[in-house]
């Protein structure tokens, strides 16, 4: 698959939002693992079945649950405010980029609510306020995670042996991110939600 920014833009303005995310969130297509680790478009499929098995295994999720997004899977950021950003290669740059993995399971989502429930103190309101809001969308960032010793305990004892494994057999380069969605429909939302965005302002301005 073509991954330039042109081709990007194109699609966006002509294309309806939901036919987008079909073509460039749902399907196997994946420019880090053409790009970067140099997988042969033939076998990205292959690739992405043991990426999926790594995560799936090591998080207790459904194979079919586990999916990359991001710049990391269409090489250029969706988000507006990051005007197309490409995907920083240098690992040691201060703006590096990271390996965005969406994990689809009601249960990890349900799992860490309740931890989170559990676990709040005043201290942490702040953190506690902006977390409400990516629960009421249906999803959990790994980083507000972390910002809860008790959640970023359990996080990091169910998440650091994947990341070894994704570096190790895979040959990942860079930093591992993750995004727990409560469903596929909360996961949908959120996508086509920064789709439609982009494609207003490609449409406005015939890019950004």
């Amino acid at each position: 698959m073509e991954y330039t920014v042109d081709k990007l833009k194109e699609d966006l303005h002509n294309l309806e939002a939901k036919e987008f995310y079909k073509k460039y969130i749902l399907k196997s297509n994946n420019w880090y693992f053409e790009t970067v680790l140099s997988i042969p478009e033939k076998n990205v499929i292959d690739v992405m079945d043991d990426f999926k098995e790594i995560v799936s295994s090591n998080l207790d999720v459904d194979f079919n649950g586990v999916t990359m997004v991001g710049s990391g899977k269409l090489g250029y950021s969706l988000a507006p405010k990051k005007k197309f950003k490409q995907f920083e290669l240098d690992t040691e740059s201060e703006n590096k980029s990271d390996i965005d993995i969406a994990i689809v399971s009601p249960e990890i989502f349900d799992y860490f609510w309740r931890l989170l429930r559990q676990s709040f103190t005043i201290k942490d309101k702040y953190a506690y306020d902006f977390i409400s809001t990516e629960i009421y969308r249906g999803y959990l960032n790994e980083s507000s995670l972390k910002k809860i010793s008790e959640c970023r305990k359990e996080w990091q004892l169910l998440s650091s042996k994947c990341n070894k494994m994704l570096k190790s057999k895979l040959y990942f380069k860079h930093n591992i991110t993750y995004r727990i969605y409560r469903n596929w429909k909360d996961f949908e939302e959120y996508n086509l939600i920064s789709i439609k965005s982009a494609q207003r302002e490609v449409r406005k301005n015939e890019g950004f």
